[in-house]
């Protein structure tokens, strides 16, 4: 799961521009790395490029952004509990990908997407391929190998991935003693919002996923 995590972080690279300076480069290292975790390259790349613009602001923020006491009273128990309820939250990015956060509309998927520009869609469609694509080799393989072979060796191991990936982002956004801010409408400004992330020492385990 942290190897998966590890991967991960190569795609990240590769949707920030800076694994390689061939912008065709990135597309197909980022492709291939988070296809195999099925991660679509270019839906996640766009959405979180809109994160990185908007990080602090507590409409425009793509990912775990407080919810507005107006949007949090009109949700479902069921959404409720999904949302707040420990361990759901750590279980969230694959629900994410196809249906974003409560009070967004769109998918990762789907190239008429709101988040996404007409000039992106191709490029949305492209990964969505790869997804659709690895998901019928992973399929394949539990024919192969046998569905239980499957779960040890992929299934555990990505959820294992989503834990981490949804637990470091949370932190990297959310403090307890810290009390980090956010903001809305004139407060927030780019500077603003980029002093609200909070960088965090993982000991050894940086060796896994970023050294």
């Amino acid at each position: 799961g942290t190897m998966f995590w590890a991967l991960f972080v190569l795609g990240h690279d590769c949707g920030h521009g800076s694994f390689s300076n061939n912008p065709k480069l990135n597309s197909v290292v980022g492709h291939i790395l988070h296809s195999s975790i099925l991660v679509p390259y270019h839906g996640w790349r766009i959405s979180h490029r809109t994160h990185h613009q908007n990080h602090g602001h507590v409409e425009k923020d793509e990912s775990w952004h407080p919810l507005p006491e107006r949007l949090y009273k009109s949700l479902d128990n069921v959404t409720r509990m999904l949302r707040f309820t420990i361990p759901f939250p750590m279980l969230a990015y694959p629900f994410y990908l196809w249906a974003r956060s409560p009070g967004k509309s769109g998918s990762h998927f789907h190239p008429s997407s709101d988040l996404f520009q007409p000039n992106e869609r191709k490029d949305v469609l492209t990964s969505t391929a790869c997804w659709l694509a690895m998901v019928g080799v992973l399929a394949g393989l539990a024919v192969v190998m046998g569905p239980l072979q499957m779960l040890r060796l992929y299934v555990v191991p990505y959820w294992i991935f989503v834990m981490w990936l949804d637990f470091v982002t949370y932190l990297h956004h959310h403090g307890h003693s810290d009390k980090l801010p956010w903001y809305r409408g004139k407060e927030w400004s780019f500077l603003r919002g980029g002093l609200t992330t909070l960088d965090r020492d993982y000991g050894w385990i940086n060796n896994i996923h970023h050294d």
